[in-house]
């Protein structure tokens, strides 16, 4: 029979098991962000269903149950990843916002700033955390319905709020016709996100993600000008 005694020690063996192989113990204090930073890598770079998590262990040079301890499961550990990068980029958006409101007070945000509130933190984040870039791109491209939900569900609070002021600035567009701009807009950052290789392939090395900012107001002026448009109809349609 084991005894309680025995059961609360479990931790404490797994470390001694882990040092007697000479990996790196699952209590350190930066265990947690290597095993994250393994996995970013690797999901970003093997494909999130054919990394396994012995991979990410090997990567990361910890034992199994340094993975079980921090994140239960693989999809655990998928969640975490996910939560780490949207959690910042989220906050920077707000913060962002935030700050355009309290600076014309009474007045709706125009446009363009809140764009840059909404796109800033995200071209940056394609310099700075590439690897989460192209899970993201995974997700979205060939969704699993499970994480594609779970991925979504992390922005829905955001981008309702930036719906909101986009609604104030636009009154002479309907809200159905804003959420399909504002679907048009999602899909121009996303494709700006993770196919940055194909444009510098399509324009024969003219165009090329180097400068952020440059990046940015290309991208404001194309989704400002789109927003803020008169409702279209196709001259054929006006000829029916």
């Amino acid at each position: 029979m084991v005894r309680q005694a025995d059961i609360r020690n479990v931790p404490m063996l797994i470390v001694c098991l882990e040092r007697s192989h000479g990996r790196r113990t699952m209590t350190e204090p930066n265990t947690k962000e290597r095993i994250l930073d393994s996995a970013e890598y690797l999901f970003a770079n093997k494909g999130l269903k054919d990394t396994s998590v012995r991979d990410i262990t090997s990567q990361a040079d910890v034992h199994l149950a340094a993975v079980n301890y921090h994140f239960q499961s693989k999809n655990g550990l998928v969640r975490a990843v996910m939560e780490r990068r949207i959690a910042t980029l989220n906050r920077q958006r707000l913060e962002l916002l935030d700050t355009f409101e309290q600076k014309f007070g009474s007045k709706s945000v125009p446009i363009e700033y809140a764009l840059y509130a909404l796109l800033c933190p995200g071209i940056k984040m394609c310099f700075e955390k590439p690897h989460f870039l192209k899970i993201a791109g995974q997700i979205v491209s060939h969704p699993d319905e499970e994480t594609y939900i779970i991925f979504v569900s992390h922005f829905e609070d955001v981008f309702s709020r930036f719906k909101d002021v986009f609604a104030i600035s636009l009154p002479h567009v309907s809200e159905e016709e804003l959420m399909w701009r504002i679907h048009f807009l999602i899909g121009s950052m996303i494709h700006t996100w993770t196919n940055h290789s194909w444009l510098k392939r399509f324009s024969g090395g003219v165009c090329e993600l180097k400068e952020q900012e440059e990046i940015i107001n290309r991208l404001i002026a194309f989704c400002a000008a789109g927003l803020k448009a008169q409702e279209y109809i196709h001259p054929l349609e006006q000829d029916e």
